[in-house]
């Protein structure tokens, strides 16, 4: 079975930022820059401080970077495929929010730019340090959110999207954990009870919870093709059966 461009999409969006995670904090724990631990149990270190020093920061910045690009291109490949379904009109606020969701994807750009050993020392770097939090976190919240209301959508008009069974339930499963993470994160914040272990392990949660989510679209777009060369492929093989 031949692989479509917007699967080949899923598979990149999610599987190349999972892997940049993994090797940058091997990378950087065996520098002796980040302790050695499971991140996402222990909460030993975040994505970030696995990128501050190199190789590292060569292997985080180049593969999140590259990751947000496609994360775009998911986007604007629910955009068509919702488009091309014509039932149900995703009427103006699921485009809104899929321009939102591509600007989102858009500040984890420049989160990753400015990420260094230039970065260091932290208390001479201040301003550098405050951009890449804030833009991390535009990134991380907009993002989340967006995937959520895209599930509740989807969810909601699963008949006519063909999203029953496993295909939808997987998008759910994923969207209800991050907005777990998220009213957790929130409850801490306001109740002044928040600790490094609850931020570093939900960062962790987060970025992989958002990456796994683009592979929820994978086997929904079996039959979606994006570009004109594949359709005529797909027709011409048609004609072929």
């Amino acid at each position: 079975m031949q692989i479509t461009v917007p699967q080949r999409i899923c598979l990149v969006a999610s599987l190349v930022p999972v892997l940049t995670f993994v090797v940058s904090y091997l990378l950087s724990a065996v520098g002796g820059h980040v302790d050695w631990c499971n991140p996402y149990v222990g909460g030993c270190t975040t994505i970030t401080a696995t990128g501050i020093f190199y190789p590292a920061a060569y292997v985080l910045r180049g593969g999140i970077v590259s990751s947000a690009v496609v994360f775009v291109l998911w986007w604007y490949c629910t955009q068509i495929w919702l488009k091309d379904a014509k039932d149900p009109d995703p009427g103006w606020g699921i485009k809104l929010l899929i321009w939102i969701a591509s600007l989102a994807s858009l500040t984890l750009v420049a989160s990753m730019v400015v990420l260094g050993e230039n970065m260091e020392p932290s208390n001479e770097h201040r301003a550098l340090w405050n951009f890449h939090s804030l833009t991390a976190v535009v990134f991380f919240v907009f993002t989340s959110v967006c995937q959520i209301i895209m599930t509740w959508f989807m969810w909601t008009h699963r008949k006519q999207l063909s999203t029953t069974g496993f295909r939808i339930t997987a998008k759910a499963i994923l969207a209800i954990a991050q907005l777990l993470i998220l009213l957790v994160l929130i409850a801490a914040l306001v109740l002044g009870k928040e600790t490094h272990w609850l931020i570093n392990t939900s960062e962790w949660w987060i970025a992989t919870l958002c990456s796994l989510f683009y592979l929820t679209s994978y086997p929904d777009w079996k039959e979606f093709r994006l570009t004109r060369m594949e359709q005529k492929l797909a027709s011409a093989q048609g004609d072929a059966l």
